[in-house]
């Protein structure tokens, strides 16, 4: 069974005008993604922890398909 959810705010012209509100402000105070810099030993336990979960998923997948 399916069930259509009801939309909640049907005045389109308004979530366009919060968006346009949205894209045009300038927070001078908010530096860019790609300037904030993160210290390396962060980044290299990040990686070290995405490869352990990598490895451990593919070590599950193979024993439970094998």
């Amino acid at each position: 069974m399916v069930t259509i959810m009801s939309e909640v705010d049907k005045d389109v012209s308004a979530d366009t005008a919060r968006f346009q509100a949205f894209a045009q402000r300038q927070d001078d105070d908010v530096p860019a993604p790609w300037h904030m810099r993160a210290p390396g030993a962060k980044i290299g336990l990040l990686a070290v922890i995405v490869v352990v979960v990598a490895v451990l998923a593919a070590v599950l997948a193979s024993l439970l398909a094998g």
